[in-house]
């Protein structure tokens, strides 16, 4: 049961040229495996963000601007546009857009 391995001999040039234009995209993963990836890796995002300042909370972090209420209001806003901004992509099950930022 034991014999030669099959090998084939391929030259740099060969193999460029039989992987021209197959390089591996976001298409290629399939979304069941990579939906919960990218939410991972935002949730991971924005706890962080909860104490880094934010510009569009007057460089205060969004903890900070939830303890009074023009600053909870200025969050609800903030988070509104997080949200519009990844739905506003061209495909709408793209894992971008189907996080939920609640």
């Amino acid at each position: 049961m034991v014999r030669a391995p099959l090998t084939t001999i391929q030259t740099i040039e060969q193999l460029k040229a039989a992987h021209q234009g197959k390089r591996p995209s976001a298409d290629d993963i399939l979304r069941e495996i990579a939906a919960p990836l990218v939410h991972a890796m935002l949730d991971k995002q924005y706890r962080a963000t909860l104490d880094e300042p934010v510009g569009m909370l007057g460089d205060i972090s969004p903890r900070a601007a939830a303890r009074t209420k023009a600053g909870r209001q200025k969050v609800a806003e903030w988070l509104k546009y997080l949200e519009m901004r990844s739905s506003s992509g061209p495909d709408p099950q793209d894992p971008m857009a189907t996080y939920d930022f609640s």
